[in-house]
């Protein structure tokens, strides 16, 4: 069978340099993989440290000197008195309406004491007619 493999040229005959080649071909795709695998690594360190100076750009900003609403002394007195003036008319509304609701107050007392003393006249007029 040897001489009729040989002869048709199906016969293989592995030598050591097939088995060195073999060798040397898959060192080279794992070096291949390893280099690719190092380099995903890379970019991935990368991007997360892009994303973490972004991230601390971001909060340091957020924190940057904000702008005082009162940048000078005169504007915050400005703003005191003028908050002051607010204030002090609230004040004299309150005290007018509760003055108001006084006056309203003592003007409904007034009625309803005159109603009762109209109602104690009407039984007066009533109990002196009635027979005794």
């Amino acid at each position: 069978m040897a001489k009729s493999a040989a002869a048709s040229g199906i016969e293989e005959e592995h030598t050591e340099r097939d088995d060195l080649l073999a060798n040397v071909l898959e060192l080279s795709e794992d070096a291949e993989a390893l280099r690719d695998e190092k380099k995903q690594e890379k970019e991935a360190k990368q991007q997360d440290n892009e994303r973490a100076d972004a991230m601390r750009e971001e909060a340091m900003n957020g924190m940057g000197k904000r702008k005082n609403k009162y940048d000078s002394f005169t504007e915050l007195m400005t703003h005191v008195k003028e908050r002051d003036e607010f204030s002090r008319a609230l004040d004299l509304r309150k005290v007018a309406n509760e003055e108001k609701r006084l006056a309203v107050e003592r003007d409904r007392l007034s009625l309803e004491k005159e109603e009762r003393m109209a109602f104690i006249d009407v039984l007066r007029a009533f109990t002196s007619r009635l027979p005794q």
